[in-house]
């Protein structure tokens, strides 16, 4: 078994990893589109994201139609420098895809922490009003217990 395979092989391997997570973006963008529950600051940031993980899955496919160019380029067998080069540049295409995914889950990482502290504010206003609404059930309660006190009986 030849080299090629190896590579083919493998470069299928990226390539359909990377059409799976293109199939997948837009699956779950369609989805996000048709509800109407989300808030504007949400779809906003669903659509960035979109962007960020679509130009993420276009590389991983790009990725391995070069993985599984190798064998086939002349160059690559006659040619230990251009060889060398294009192993280099895959290596650092290679990089690139994953200070994307950083990116992105940093960007994610954000964006739940903020999601989540105005979460923590709305339930704390929310605790508060509840609070606030029994007192004033208290309040009323003890003021009809003084009037059925005060009030002498015939």
């Amino acid at each position: 078994m030849g080299t090629g395979y190896i590579f083919i092989g493998v470069g299928a391997l990226v390539w359909c990893f990377g059409i799976a997570n293109i199939s997948w973006h837009v699956y779950r963008r369609r989805r996000f589109l048709s509800d109407a529950d989300v808030s504007a600051t949400e779809l906003k940031f669903l659509e960035q994201q979109y962007r960020r993980r679509m130009q993420t899955s276009a590389l991983t496919i790009t990725l391995g139609a070069l993985i599984s160019m190798c064998d086939y380029l002349p160059q690559f067998r006659t040619s230990p420098g251009f060889a060398a080069a294009y192993v280099m540049g895959l290596l650092l295409l290679s990089m690139w895809l994953v200070l994307l995914a950083l990116g992105d889950a940093v960007a994610s990482r954000i964006h739940m922490g903020q999601s989540l502290r105005r979460n923590r504010q709305t339930r704390q206003a929310l605790q508060e009003a509840i609070e606030e609404l029994r007192q004033k059930q208290a309040d009323a309660l003890k003021a009809a217990d003084d009037r059925s006190m005060v009030a002498p009986r015939d």
